[in-house]
């Protein structure tokens, strides 16, 4: 249990340290489950700049938390 909130606490800082974009982007497509087609329109970009965001968070957050 305490290795468990350990790595949720590490993830909530990783995600703290992260634009409000990013982090935008990624709730809605992990946490509310939408298509980045819908993720686009909610954040008035193109598909094309939602799937690049969210590629580019991802990486970061691997990024942040290997770290």
């Amino acid at each position: 249990a305490f290795s468990r909130n350990v790595r949720e606490q590490r993830m909530y800082e990783a995600l703290a340290s992260l634009a409000d974009d990013q982090r935008e982007a990624l709730r809605l497509r992990y946490v509310e489950n939408l298509p980045s087609k819908d993720i686009a329109e909610r954040l008035g970009r193109t598909d094309g700049a939602i799937r690049v965001l969210l590629t580019r968070s991802l990486k970061k957050l691997q990024q942040l938390l290997g770290e």
